[in-house]
């Protein structure tokens, strides 16, 4: 939760800034309180194109890493009607810890499911997870246009993402990911190979999926006591 309270005159800012507090406070008390160390369940949840936001599928529709067994959470009516599909990821995510790069899991893709993913990062499919009740949207991959005559675009695969939390007390407030710094793994058509991953030969290709949580970030804000 952020409070955006910029180019206003003092006496506004210095009012806005107290409700924001205000409004902070009154979050986290409602929110489960964590203790260091606490396990933060990551869900996720769906997956459609950026630019039709009704037209949204299940996330492990796609060819991703996912538990054996899939556990889904129980939904309220709103969020049945919003399109919601929560369940269970392998993110580990403990409060207030950090965590380096790690695996999330290998995956040995067909040419098939290679070509699944071409088409949904042309179609420039988006994500949506959920940390704590937060939503946490990101890009599904990278997409590079060149040339007109001749015409040709570069697909690349999102393997690595960098979870942002910010921390309020014993609540997380604040959660987004973030692909700076990574670089997309080249998806060919056909298959057949792929930079940054492995292939394995009969038009599949192996890659490998990461994510870290870097040093935890704390709001400023405080709330009175009593």
């Amino acid at each position: 939760m952020h409070c955006g309270i910029g180019y206003l005159p003092g006496g506004c800012q210095r009012t806005m800034g107290l409700h924001c507090v205000l409004i902070l406070c009154l979050f986290t008390s409602w929110t489960a309180g964590y203790k260091q160390g606490d396990n933060v369940t990551l869900f996720v949840n769906k997956v459609g194109p950026y630019h039709n936001p009704q037209e949204t599928y299940h996330y492990y529709t796609l060819p991703v890493c996912r538990p054996e067994k899939v556990h889904h959470k129980s939904l309220s009516l709103g969020e049945v009607l919003d399109g919601d599909r929560m369940a269970e990821s392998l993110y580990h995510i403990r409060f207030r810890e950090n965590v380096d790069k790690k695996t999330l899991c290998q995956l040995t893709l067909s040419e098939k499911q290679v070509d699944q993913l071409r088409e949904a990062i042309e179609e420039l499919f988006y994500f949506e997870f959920v940390l704590d009740d937060i939503p946490i949207w990101g890009f599904v991959g990278y997409i590079e246009e060149s040339g007109f005559l001749p015409h040709s675009h570069k697909v690349g695969l999102w393997t690595h993402l960098d979870f942002n939390i910010e921390y309020n007390g014993d609540s997380v407030i604040f959660a987004n990911v973030s692909v700076k710094d990574v670089k997309p793994v080249p998806l060919e058509e056909g298959a057949g190979a792929a930079v940054g991953g492995v292939g394995v030969g009969g038009g599949s290709v192996t890659v490998t999926h990461t994510y870290s949580v870097p040093l935890v970030r704390v709001a400023s804000a405080s709330c009175p006591e009593g």
